[in-house]
């Protein structure tokens, strides 16, 4: 079972400081461990930072309008990610991202705000927001430390570079668990290809609904966006199609996706209403290279 792994590279922050070295294993222990071990950094908000300006581009997004419709909403969704609360370096971690260019800069911020609209869908004004939006806006952080060709690759991925795709969630909640310690983000960042138990990696029991949420948004912004392999993106219409195939499928939470759709709906009713139709109306894109990655069947240690 793929539950750990023995990093082939050192783990090196935006910084240049080490985070974990060549040969470590990762685990969920030795994750748990580096939380327990992180220290206690000052912490600041998201609206203190030149990140704040993201936040007015992602809402401004018309693939988003049907979520993002309405003042009232926009401004919900606008303190919740201004109000975000980390450390420096994490926030430099996300500025050297977007300084790259890389499509994983739209992507967190983008998961982020889908994930709060979901959730105030469903809680209304729920404490924990904040906490939410802040693990949303880093559960990829791990794709950074991938070589920047895997970003841009089209063709189907080899072996190897399938397993390095593979190690992300666990690099990634290591990386943060060092910096953040016991923080929702953590577990974001692990638990977020978990797919019903048919993703990676293999954890000992169901992530938290949260979690849940942060993942279907993931899949939700991911499908509505351009990447290399598919240039033209699904529609929001098209892109609950996937994910309502998927849910019918066994790969997705059934009940998130259905928040999704209903949060797309503009957030009246139950969701627990919401039936999915077999028949699918929204835009798919002409080219789309992508196949999940197969999680890997045994550990790499």
């Amino acid at each position: 079972m793929f539950d750990r792994l023995i990093l082939s590279e050192e783990i090196i922050d935006c910084r240049g400081a080490p985070v974990a070295a060549r040969g470590a294993v990762l685990s969920l222990e030795a994750i748990a461990e580096a939380a327990r071990r992180a220290p206690a950094l000052p912490r600041r908000a998201l609206e203190e930072t030149p990140l704040a300006e993201d936040v007015e581009a992602t809402l401004g997004e018309r693939v988003y309008r049907h979520l993002f419709g309405g003042d009232a909403v926009r401004d919900a969704l606008r303190r919740a990610l201004l109000s975000v609360r980390f450390p420096d370096i994490v926030f430099e971690e996300l500025l050297a991202i977007r300084r790259a260019g890389s499509q994983l800069h739209a992507h967190a911020f983008a998961t982020a705000a889908v994930a709060v609209r979901m959730l105030l869908c469903a809680v209304r004004g729920a404490r924990g927001v904040p906490d939410l939006a802040a693990a949303a806006l880093v559960h990829d952080l791990g794709m950074r430390h991938l070589p920047p060709r895997l970003l841009r690759q089209r063709e189907r991925l080899g072996h190897e570079d399938a397993l390095r795709i593979a190690a992300h969630p666990f690099v990634g909640a290591y990386h943060l668990a060092s910096v953040l310690g016991p923080h929702p983000a953590v577990t974001a960042a692990q638990s977020h290809h978990w797919r019903c138990g048919q993703g990676y990696p293999v954890l000992g029991r169901s992530p938290s609904r949260s979690v849940e949420v942060i993942s279907v948004a993931s899949a939700f912004a991911a499908l509505t966006q351009s990447r290399s392999f598919r240039p033209d993106p699904y529609d929001a219409r098209g892109a609950c199609d996937v994910l309502a195939s998927e849910a019918m499928g066994g790969f997705a939470d059934a009940n998130t996706v259905k928040l999704l759709v209903h949060a797309l709906r503009g957030g009246r009713g139950d969701p627990r209403s919401v039936r999915f139709g077999r028949e699918r109306t929204g835009h798919g894109p002409e080219v789309n290279l992508y196949r999940h990655v197969a999680a890997p069947s045994r550990s790499t240690v």
